[in-house]
C-alpha cells in the first residue's frame, strides 16, 4: 500500500494548485473580500481628526553619539481608514523658527496599513544625539500637505551628519495589536 500516500499527497498538491489559480488572496472573491489587502480597495484614508498619536516609552541616547528610538503608537478613533505609505514627520526647533524633515530609514519600502476602529499601527524615529539641531515638537502627518498633531520632543538634541543634515530617521509603520 506504498502507492496510497502518493495519491493522496498528489490529490493535496493539485487542490493546493486549483486554489492558487482561484486568486489565493484570502478572500472570498467578493469586493470587500475577509482579507486586508481587499478591504483597503474600499477603505478611505485615515485624516489627522480621527487618529491619535502617543510616544514611548523611549529608548534614550543618554549622551552625544548614542542612538535613541523613539516609538509612536498612531490609534484610529474612527471608521476603517488607511494609513498611506509612510509617515510624514518633521522635527521643529525649540525657538519655532528652524525645521528639520524626518527621511525614511534607508533602503524601506513604504506600504499602506489598514486600520479597524481601535487599530493601531506603529512607527520608530531613530536620532544620534548631539547638538546641532534642538527639537522642541515631533510633528506627525498623514501627507505632506495635511495638518499634522504635535507632540512634545523631551529627548535631547539631533547630532548633524557630514553633508549638513540631521542624524534622524524614521521607519514605515508597521501593523501592531490583533
Amino acid at each position: 500500500m506504498r502507492a496510497l500516500p502518493v495519491v493522496t499527497t498528489a490529490t493535496a498538491v493539485a487542490a493546493l494548485l486549483l486554489l492558487t489559480a482561484c486568486g489565493g488572496d484570502g478572500g472570498d472573491g467578493a469586493d470587500g473580500g475577509g482579507d486586508e489587502k481587499s478591504a483597503g480597495r474600499d477603505t478611505a484614508a485615515c485624516t489627522i481628526d480621527q487618529v491619535r498619536l502617543e510616544a514611548g516609552p523611549a529608548s534614550l541616547a543618554p549622551a552625544d553619539g548614542d542612538t535613541g528610538e523613539v516609538p509612536f503608537t498612531v490609534l484610529n478613533q474612527g471608521d476603517p481608514c488607511v494609513l498611506p505609505g509612510t509617515p510624514e514627520v518633521f522635527l521643529e526647533g525649540v525657538s519655532g523658527s528652524e525645521r528639520t524633515d524626518v527621511p525614511l530609514v534607508e533602503g524601506s519600502k513604504p506600504r499602506d496599513v489598514t486600520l479597524a476602529h481601535d487599530g493601531t499601527a506603529s512607527f520608530v524615529v531613530t536620532y544620534v544625539r548631539g547638538s546641532a539641531f534642538d527639537p522642541g515638537d515631533l510633528h506627525f502627518g498623514l501627507s505632506p500637505a495635511t495638518a499634522t498633531e504635535k507632540v512634545p520632543w523631551t529627548y535631547g538634541g539631533i547630532a548633524a551628519t557630514e553633508d549638513g543634515g540631521h542624524q534622524v530617521s524614521v521607519s514605515t509603520y508597521q501593523q501592531t495589536g490583533d
